[in-house]
């Protein structure tokens, strides 16, 4: 039973699953939401083409079919496509081995949580000068010159921001 499961695993998903790794090392790259549903699928689908050339390989070339030989050369693919991926940083977990198979993945969540801070920022400050130019329509004279500072000030920081902002662009 264990050598059915063994090789059920060996046929059908860690060959494929080691090659998408080596291809595609980085989380997120084949899909945002679904990437590990996506290489489990490819997984499947490029372990059985594995084998089938594999298979065709061995038969027509060596002419030497023997399911030993079949099974070293996906155990010997699955280690190299494994080698190639651990190198290029698909497997974080590994990453205490060597500091080489650590990989910095892009920090896009990090710039999108700032631009909506500064837009967020910026949306405050309209609101505020808003509020400041009713109160300076509404106050005569006494509080009008406190009001107008402040207005200023408002508006310069807006000013700060959008320039900021458009640099980021």
């Amino acid at each position: 039973m264990f050598r059915l499961l063994l090789s059920a695993l060996f046929m059908f998903f860690l060959p494929g699953f080691t090659l998408i790794n080596a291809i595609y090392p980085g989380r997120g790259e084949l899909s945002d939401e679904l990437d590990m549903l996506y290489r489990i699928v490819y997984s499947i689908g490029m372990s059985v083409a594995l084998v089938v050339i594999i298979g065709f390989v061995l038969g027509n070339v060596f002419e030497g079919f023997v399911g030993r030989n079949l099974w070293l050369s996906l155990v010997s693919l699955t280690v190299v496509f494994f080698f190639i991926g651990w190198y290029r940083g698909a497997y974080q977990s590994l990453s205490f081995v060597s500091s080489r198979s650590t990989r910095v993945e892009p920090e896009v969540e990090k710039q999108i949580d700032e631009d909506a801070k500064k837009v967020k920022r910026l949306q405050e400050l309209a609101r505020r000068r808003a509020a400041l130019k009713e109160d300076i329509k509404e106050f005569k004279d006494e509080n009008r010159e406190g009001l107008e500072r402040e207005l200023e000030k408002v508006e310069k920081r807006l000013r700060e921001l959008e320039k900021d902002r458009e640099q980021d662009f």
